[in-house]
């Protein structure tokens, strides 16, 4: 274990860069939660107020975090690994929203595990990967673990899953046909389940509705992204939330943000996520530690795919998922989730010494 001296920036060597980015991310959140409510007040049903408690709780996480070593973090990922498995299985005890269930309800806020699985699911195929398991063996563990996640159901997060472990299974020295093995076995199983009648009517209807109609939101959605224009509607007074879509602070949010702050500050969003994966890449390209490149591809995998998804859904390029975008969308537990994937990729920044 390496040990730090306290600082007033958390452990000696936190990362600058990556603390003023995950900084910036939750302020743009703020910000474009403030231009859909009516202002902050401090009660638990304003939505800026709520963000901004979550933020500061996923910051007190990410210092936290940046606090454990990777000897550590490797030592409990299956831990956590089966810790989070459980309460998926949990879930199927609790009464459905909506026809699903996805959320334990803690009163103020709910609780939803299928955030922490995608943090999961890479602690403990990178500890597998480092470890030499047998691959059919990590593969079927974490596809148990999907699977769990599909029978909530929630088709968004089980492709995202999918999309993580095959990226992870690419990184490694696993062979291209035993790559394309586990895609087609995955491609057969779907259509398995499909034919058996396993797949929930919710999911169906979610893909047949997006090829036989237009869906309200994504069009709705489109049109405010299109209005946008090149600086946006922010100071526009009597423009805001003319537009009216569904769900706009947490799957759209996206397009609010496009629409108050134009073509400009979508490039300005685009360019922090760049950045912060391009930094990523060079710790990549310089550890020798195969349990750090796995987790470093394992989350950049996670967040790319999350940020793909929730915007192709607010264009309508695919079906509604209700996939979050990282660090803007309302959320606590996507948040929270999130902040602890910056917290230990920090964590590795620091074991290399990066600090700026």
């Amino acid at each position: 274990m390496n040990t730090r001296k306290i600082t007033l920036l958390g452990p000696e060597g936190t990362n600058l860069t990556l603390l003023t980015i995950f900084l910036m991310l939750n302020f743009v959140s703020w910000l474009t939660l403030f231009t859909l409510s009516d202002g902050l007040t401090f009660d638990t049903q304003n939505t800026v107020f709520r963000q901004m408690t979550f933020s500061i709780i996923a910051i007190i996480i990410f210092f936290g975090i940046t606090y454990v070593s990777l000897e550590q973090i490797n030592k409990y990922s299956y831990i956590f690994f089966y810790i989070v498995s459980m309460l998926l299985i949990l879930l199927f005890a609790t009464d459905p929203k909506e026809g699903v269930r996805r959320w334990f309800d803690l009163g103020l806020v709910d609780f939803q595990p299928s955030e922490y699985i995608k943090i999961a699911l890479v602690l403990f195929i990178s500890k597998s990967f480092t470890e030499k398991y047998n691959k059919i063996y990590v593969g079927t563990i974490s596809f148990l673990a999907i699977g769990l996640v599909f029978f909530q159901p929630d088709l968004g997060t089980t492709t995202l899953l999918i999309a993580i472990t095959l990226c992870m299974f690419f990184v490694s020295d696993i062979k291209t046909r035993h790559l394309l093995t586990l895609a087609l076995i995955g491609g057969v199983g779907f259509f398995g389940l499909l034919e058996i009648g396993l797949i929930n009517n919710y999911q169906l209807n979610r893909i047949t509705s997006f090829f036989d109609s237009v869906d309200f939101a994504q069009s709705q959605s489109r049109l405010a992204i299109s209005t946008g224009g090149l600086t946006g509607q922010f100071f526009e007074v009597d423009k805001v939330n003319l537009i009216f879509i569904p769900v706009q602070s947490t799957d759209f949010i996206f397009s609010a943000y496009a629409y108050q702050f134009g073509f400009l500050g979508v490039v300005f969003l685009s360019a922090l996520w760049a950045f912060f994966f391009y930094r990523v890449g060079r710790i990549i390209l310089s550890t020798q530690s195969d349990f750090e490149k796995f987790l470093l591809a394992g989350f950049s995998a996670s967040l790319i795919f999350q940020i793909f998804i929730n915007i192709s859904t607010v264009i309508g390029i695919i079906p509604v998922t209700g996939m979050p975008f990282p660090l803007l969308s309302l959320g606590g537990s996507s948040i929270v989730a999130t902040a602890v994937i910056f917290g230990i990729i920090n964590r590795i920044f620091i074991e290399n010494n990066v600090v700026i």
